[in-house]
């Protein structure tokens, strides 16, 4: 079971979506299976009466929030797997109130907590629900939902157990964000590929993987065409990033910082890289990037035994870098599955677990620095790509199985991903 949060600021509008036939009419018998009260509140999708319209739902969900109240609607979607069995009302019904309950706008027993509704949506292969509540208790205080996301995935965690629902698994702020439906949207409309947070986190992955200082970074950034915003001075805190064709109606770039692309792109994640770099390109691995890398994946999975927990999180850490930096670097047809291991590869590098450093770490994080520095040279190396593959796939195993009997889902699934397609190149 997965919830979405979302926010916004217009009542009507939203329930226009959620009782319409939705942007693809895949809302199939809207109706209400839960409210913030059981009796006399208004279900448009049922009721062919004038009193049960969306205006006098908006209205009594609208009753207690403050004028010119920002983003006072709380929407909450909520789906089970295709592969679950179905749900009825009343088990909808319930899940609706556990969640309100979890997420703090509607505690349970809580006469005066916020206004909420849950509309049902059926289709052929989606059943969900939505939760629309309004951010006004009804005592004209402020409800408490700081760590909303978080509390609903712990409650849908137990609401599939409960429930005999496909388990899924348990956050560990490891996840890179995924584009909002509204940032897809836009890039469809304006004929761009891929979204605006897509091509940010790529760019900036591949600036972090190439460059040896902070300085470095944001160069490499600045270099690509990026928009760059820096926090602070004297020390940088943290930095954003913007695409020039990407703006808002008053033309400021629409920003996003380096963590809000991805865990290990915030500014002390990256200044971790940096770590034990030399101050200048090892020799050995500018002339033969393809050898380096082999030869430090080698070392790697020799030590793999020894290792603490927080060094091969560093290891698995610095992996990340050396899928980033494959695609450019390998010969043509190689490319597009090692591109798609690249994406894929990330979240294996992001244990829940914090990393420790480790000498073996630094090697793999200069080959793929030397890969990023001559990609079309080492392209012409094919004999050489293919060892160094064949070495980065038993780290990755190794790192795979590390996963897998720590139970880290997620982890255990984008390093199996990322291991079967480096895998499918070899063949």
């Amino acid at each position: 079971m997965i919830a979405k949060v979302m926010r916004g600021k217009d009542t009507r509008g939203l329930l226009d979506y959620l009782y319409g036939p939705g942007s693809a009419n895949e809302h199939i018998d809207p109706h209400l299976v839960a409210a913030w009260r059981t009796l006399a509140v208004p279900d448009p999708g049922r009721s062919p009466s004038p009193a049960a319209d969306l205006a006098v739902l908006a209205r009594r969900l609208d009753r207690f929030v403050r004028p010119r109240g920002r983003h006072h609607v709380w929407h909450c979607a909520v789906r089970v797997a295709p592969t679950d069995h179905p749900l009825d009302d009343a088990q909808w019904a319930h899940i609706a109130r556990r969640l309100a309950d979890a997420a703090g706008v509607a505690p349970a027993g809580d006469a005066r907590a916020c206004r909420w509704v849950a509309v049902r949506h059926d289709g052929p292969e989606s059943h969900h629900i939505h939760l629309l509540a309004t951010l006004a208790r009804q005592d004209d205080t402020n409800p408490d939902i700081h760590n909303d996301a978080l509390r609903l995935r712990q409650r849908c965690r137990e609401l599939e157990q409960e429930l005999g629902l496909r388990p899924t698994s348990a956050s560990d702020r490891t996840s890179t964000p995924a584009p909002t439906r509204g940032e897809t949207e836009k890039a469809l409309r304006r004929g761009r590929e891929r979204p605006t947070r897509t091509v940010l986190e790529e760019q900036a992955r591949r600036a972090a993987a190439a460059a040896r200082t902070e300085d470095g970074f944001f160069t490499h950034l600045s270099g690509r065409g990026v928009l760059l915003r820096r926090r602070g001075a004297d020390p940088v805190v943290g930095y954003a990033l913007a695409l020039d064709h990407d703006r808002l109606d008053d033309g400021e770039p629409v920003w996003f910082s380096g963590a809000s692309l991805a865990p290990d792109l915030s500014l002390p994640r990256v200044r971790a890289r940096f770590a034990g770099a030399p101050p200048t390109p090892d020799p050995a691995a500018a002339a033969a990037p393809w050898s380096a890398l082999a030869t430090a994946a080698q070392g790697a999975a020799a030590a793999w035994p020894r290792l603490a927990d927080g060094q091969r999180a560093a290891v698995a850490a610095a992996l990340s870098d050396a899928f980033t930096a494959l695609p450019p670097a390998a010969p043509e047809p190689w490319r597009p599955p090692l591109a798609t291991a690249a994406r894929q590869w990330p979240h294996a590098g992001r244990p829940p677990v914090a990393t420790a450093p480790t000498p073996v770490a630094i090697p793999v994080r200069e080959a793929a620095r030397a890969l990023c520095a001559t990609p079309e040279r080492a392209a012409t190396d094919r004999p050489g790509c293919r060892t160094a593959l064949e070495a980065l796939a038993r780290t990755a195993e190794q790192i795979r199985s590390w996963h897998a009997a720590r139970s880290w889902g997620p982890q255990e699934r984008a390093a199996r991903a990322a291991h079967g397609l480096l895998c499918e190149v070899l063949e």
